[in-house]
């Protein structure tokens, strides 16, 4: 199926260059609804522009959290994939904001209809992988968010593209997506943060692409040890770990902002990653690294209200593991020592847990 880029590319074949331009600058506009609405375009062109929806995603489920201000949306795509986006609102605590102040949301997005990387504690990768998001899919969900806060008088702070998928496998879309977004709104840089689990060659190319924004990078460690890391992310290679302290030194020559440092992200499962060996071995890894800081992330459940059980095993995950969280105090304890080495460290606060919203537990959910 033709993305919109390619169905855009199509009608806007015989047109100047600056068509496009005009036609994102308009996506973004929260008072225009359609294509018909773009008064900058000549007429014929707003006919053409008919044939294909104003939003490529449709609403299939939102759900909304009992326990905190976070809402996650269930969207249906022109070919029947499912996907999901939380949006996560916290009180605006900048110096002089009042309890009438706008609160401040991040949207968590996602990058493809499932997940190839088969991460053991995330519920996306037991679905599977359906296939990649176009750029507009993906830009389509910060839209969404966008039209729904001006609604309340509130706006996107902060983009986390961390929702269903591994981003750097579908580099050019997000790399797309992400410099249309930047160059039709307020974000900066630094406002947006994208996940990855660690793909080699992708991750080189970055350091070559001076097309690809300078967002922030979050890597999804989880463990410093190589048969343990491997043992929960399948997709691990051996040597990644000395292959990432060369490169993180490179990302760091490029990128010497105090802003553009690197987020480890390790989610703390016991018995499994929490001990005082895998302490040790990531205390080890960190002193070899340059700028970057450490987010240890509760593991949430991979479940929601509506199951029977806690978790649940697919038919085609035969390898199914249950895990369960680290106690609060152990996690205290990695985040103290981590801080005492003289690395800086934050625990997690997970939203939307009651709604399957929280890392880890996209997967598609319909009630």
């Amino acid at each position: 199926m033709a993305s919109r880029t390619q169905e855009l590319m199509k009608i806007l074949e015989n047109e100047p260059a600056y068509r496009l331009k005009q036609i994102e600058k308009a996506w973004f506009d929260v008072g225009i609804n359609s294509y018909d609405e773009i008064t900058t375009l000549p007429k014929d062109l707003r006919e053409k522009l008919k044939q294909f929806p104003w939003l490529s995603l449709e609403v299939h489920t939102e759900l909304k959290s009992r326990e905190d201000n976070t809402r996650k949306f269930l969207f249906k795509l022109a070919d029947d994939n499912l996907i999901e986006m939380v949006l996560m609102g916290r009180k605006n605590l900048k110096e002089g904001a009042t309890d009438e102040s706008p609160d401040r949301y991040t949207i968590c997005i996602s990058s493809q209809a499932g997940c190839p990387m088969k991460c053991l504690f995330c519920a996306t990768g037991k679905g599977g992988f359906k296939r990649h998001l176009s750029a507009e899919e993906i830009i389509d969900q910060y839209r969404f968010a966008a039209r729904i806060l001006a609604k309340e008088n509130n706006r996107v702070a902060n983009i986390v593209m961390m929702g269903q998928g591994e981003p750097l496998l579908n580099y050019d879309n997000v790399k797309r997506a992400l410099n249309v977004i930047l160059a039709n709104t307020d974000l900066g840089e630094t406002k947006i943060t994208v996940s990855t689990a660690g793909v080699p060659h992708a991750m080189e190319k970055l350091l070559t692409d001076d097309d690809f924004p300078p967002v922030r990078w979050a890597l999804s460690l989880h463990s410093a040890i190589e048969e343990s890391r491997h043992a929960i992310m399948p997709s691990h290679k051996k040597g990644f770990l000395d292959w990432l302290v060369d490169w993180a030194k490179r990302y760091r020559e490029k990128f010497p902002s105090r802003t553009h440092y690197i987020g480890f992200e390790y989610i703390m499962l016991s018995g499994t990653n929490d001990d005082e060996r895998h302490l040790q071995a990531l205390i080890k890894l960190c002193k070899k690294m340059p700028y970057f800081r450490v987010n240890l992330i509760p593991y949430n459940k991979i479940s929601d209200p509506a199951d029977p059980t806690p978790e649940i095993a697919l038919p085609e995950d035969p390898g199914f593991k249950v895990f369960e969280r680290t106690p609060p105090e152990l996690i205290e304890h990695w985040h103290e020592s981590l801080m005492a080495a003289g690395f800086t460290s934050t625990i997690r606060y997970s939203q939307g847990q009651d709604i399957a919203a929280a890392c880890g537990q996209l997967r598609n959910k319909i009630k």
